[in-house]
């Protein structure tokens, strides 16, 4: 991943915006009140995936919210549970992204989404509640 497209990611603004409130998770912080939130789960991991602008590559907004119906049925099918939200970039050159907070996830079924549906990379929360990038040099 070149340096610019690391740096969109790692200036981007992870939120959570659902049932359980707004939450804001930022790469490289340690959210330890949401890990606590994720430990009543049998596996206390996230993942935050967008399924817009494939290989960050932008594509109409059309094209986007059916991609993300697209996940979201993923997701209901495979039986994955997950609260709704979007990344914003800070510097505002990118447009605010779709997303979805999968809880009860294992990294590797992580790695199979964003694969999928042709993600760069997601956002990966572990059980410490340690907030990191993975990059698709790792699935």
């Amino acid at each position: 991943m070149d340096k610019k497209l690391l740096n969109a990611y790692m200036q981007t603004d992870y939120i959570i915006d659902d049932d359980i409130g707004i939450w804001l998770i930022n790469i490289g912080q340690t959210e330890r009140t949401l890990s606590r939130y994720l430990h009543r789960f049998k596996q206390p991991t996230a993942a935050f995936i967008t399924a817009y602008n494939p290989h960050s590559k932008v594509v109409s907004k059309q094209q986007n919210e059916l991609r993300h119906k697209a996940l979201v049925a993923e997701l209901n099918a495979k039986q994955l549970d997950f609260l709704n939200g979007y990344g914003a970039g800070r510097d505002e050159s990118w447009s605010a992204e779709k997303s979805v907070f999968i809880t009860n996830i294992t990294q590797q079924q992580a790695n199979q989404l964003a694969a999928k549906f042709e993600q760069q990379a997601y956002v990966w929360l572990d059980e410490q509640g340690q907030v990191s990038l993975i990059t698709n040099e790792h699935y």
